[in-house]
């Protein structure tokens, strides 16, 4: 998962923000009172920032993701990259060598599969690993996991990177349009049966 500076939103906000995310569903499933809403800003955008929901009336708690754009406008996120390539102009996407990664980092996250999403990595943290590696797991998934390379090309940028997908860490080779488009043009598998395979919550 990315890392993002979330905030509360405040209360007197949350309202109408809630009337907005649940005029996006099929039913209300948000409800002020058991709601926590957060907002994060995304450094790859000028118009939009991410929005965390999570309903507490529901067993387990259910978390949604939204991009809330600044005239208030609000996006659901459904698990494939089309909200984002589709709203990337609206948003002001902000592209350059110090926001690529973070930006293609936050696409691969967004797009969920039945072995989670691919996990665009470039340090070992508390979010790595799912269950308790042995320290010859750990020392592995280490010495495999780097920064990213960012090259610049002449209609975006390419980038070398790590990436976790399901129990496996792969070497990827990303391509990024200006326009925002992502494409995995190849990738390499550098170990598998690893304990980083996300936890799914049914």
């Amino acid at each position: 998962m990315p890392h993002y500076d979330w905030v509360d939103v405040e209360a007197s906000a949350t309202e109408e923000l809630i009337g907005k995310i649940n005029a996006l569903s099929t039913y209300s499933i948000f409800k002020a009172e058991k709601t926590h809403l957060q907002v994060s800003a995304l450094p790859f955008y000028k118009n939009f920032k991410f929005v965390k929901a999570t309903t507490f009336s529901t067993i387990p708690p259910v978390t949604m993701h939204y991009l809330l754009a600044n005239d208030g406008t609000v996006i659901k996120m459904d698990g494939t990259r089309e909200p984002i390539f589709e709203n990337n102009a609206k948003g002001g996407l902000i592209l350059n060598e110090q926001t690529v990664v973070a930006y293609a980092t936050f696409v691969l996250d967004a797009v969920m599969t039945e072995n989670g999403s691919l996990r665009l990595v470039e340090k070992v943290d508390e979010e790595t690993f799912t269950s308790t590696p042995t320290p010859e797991q750990r020392r592995d998934v280490t010495h495999m996991i780097r920064p990213a390379k960012v090259t610049k090309t002449a209609d975006g940028f390419k980038l070398d990177c790590i990436m976790l997908y399901g129990d496996a860490v792969f070497r990827a080779d990303i391509d990024v349009k200006a326009d925002g488009f992502i494409e995995i043009l190849g990738e390499e598998k550098l170990g598998e049966g690893l304990p980083i395979r996300p936890i799914f919550l049914e």
